[in-house]
């Protein structure tokens, strides 16, 4: 029966690959789905871990928003900052102030929003403790005096020198003196960012005199991350928290994951269900029209004493071996898609992370079990059909 199998696959070569096309495609886009969202979640994890690499031990409000809000997070004493510094294994600690602000082009018209963050705040001059790296210019010394990150400055057509409005929502006419990158990255994808000095971001964006929004802290060799964190809190009021630099990293992960990733791996996977179930009635129309040109071949074989199962067993070999090979197939070239899906991203201008594809076990399984399986169901039930109308046919006839 496998020979036969194999030999009616030959025979019906061009319908079998037009099914495998079918296949192809669904478990493509269903891989290319789960790649991209592992890809882009690795990515992200590891330029967050990058870039507060330096710092330590964050000192916040506890009711801080995260990135999904552009709302100034609650503030805190900027008296706390000595407090901080005096612990005993604390190396460097720098008040932080981070908040709204929007800023205009060259052409007048705001950069960037529709979803993405349009943050302003604080230079923090320790690079240690600073997610951002100065690419250029210089850090800014006057009130008005303000660095953008490069793909900002890039998409405002802005550069070094030029004048410009940012509104916190009031506007506020600065000067543009230097341009930054997000660790190695031009931005954090379609995030805006403008930076004061402290004394300019306290009084153009929180109009808090005595309010910062954190305390980035460094330790001192030697001293580990929770070890200076269970230290901290010691010393911090009712309503203040300190966390981990692991931890702050995890959040703004999870915050991309839940703002970004989330919504897009939802989006693309709607798609490659909408492929498999066009491949489903694909395979099962396929399948019928073959198994119904091989009704008088499936009777003689029961006449010639072949059992229903043994019929049924050659329909599933054709289907599992299609099945199979297409996803193997799909996957490789969901791999692809991936890659293709993340350069039209970065074509487009909304920056992901630089990185490898990433393909974990998981991915590689759920495609080929879903192929597979997809296969199977559509392809059996008509042969499971057939095989009865023709038991039916053996018990009637004369």
């Amino acid at each position: 029966m496998l020979s036969l199998a194999f030999s009616e696959m030959r025979g019906h070569s061009r319908r079998l690959v037009g099914t495998a096309v079918a296949i192809f495609l669904g478990v493509a886009f269903l891989t290319g789905t789960l790649v991209l969202g592992d890809t882009l979640r690795s990515n992200f994890d590891s330029l967050f871990a990058e870039v507060n690499a330096g710092t330590d031990v964050i000192v916040r409000n506890a009711t801080d928003l995260g990135l999904e809000s552009d709302a100034t997070p609650g503030l805190i004493d900027r008296s706390l900052v000595d407090r901080v510094g005096a612990v005993d294994g604390v190396a460097a600690a720098e008040p932080v102030v981070q908040g709204y602000g929007q800023l205009l082009g060259a052409d007048g018209d705001a950069i960037g929003g529709n979803g993405p963050p349009q943050l302003a705040g604080s230079w923090t001059t320790d690079p240690d403790l600073n997610p951002y790296r100065l690419d250029e210019g210089r850090a800014p010394e006057a009130d008005d005096e303000v660095i953008v990150n490069r793909k900002t400055a890039d998409e405002g057509d802005l550069d070094i020198g030029d004048r410009t409005t940012l509104l916190t929502p009031e506007p506020v006419e600065v000067t543009i003196v230097g341009l930054s990158t997000f660790g190695d990255q031009d931005g954090l994808g379609g995030v805006t960012y403008t930076a004061f000095t402290l004394d300019g971001a306290m009084e153009h964006v929180t109009k808090d005199p005595d309010g910062v929004s954190s305390i980035a802290v460094k330790a001192a060799d030697g001293t580990s991350q929770d070890e200076l964190m269970t230290r901290v809190r010691e010393v911090l009021p009712a309503g203040v928290e300190a966390v981990t630099g692991t931890e702050v990293s995890t959040e703004a992960s999870d915050d991309i994951n839940a703002i970004f990733l989330d919504l897009l791996t939802t989006f693309l996977t709607i798609f490659a269900g909408i492929a498999l179930l066009v491949a489903t009635f694909s395979i099962y129309n396929t399948f019928s029209i073959i198994v119904a040109q091989r009704t008088r071949t499936a009777a003689l074989l029961r006449a010639l004493g072949a059992s229903r199962r043994q019929v049924l067993g050659s329909v599933v070999t054709e289907a599992l071996a299609v099945g199979i090979v297409a996803s193997l197939i799909g996957l490789a070239g969901g791999v692809g898609i991936a890659g293709l899906l993340k350069g039209l991203f970065d074509a487009a201008g909304f920056a992901l992370p630089a990185g490898g594809i990433v393909v974990t076990t998981g991915t590689v399984v759920a495609a080929i079990v879903v192929g597979v399986v997809v296969t199977l169901i559509a392809g059996i039930a008509p042969a499971i059909r057939a095989s009865a109308l023709i038991l039916l046919r053996a018990y009637f006839s004369p």
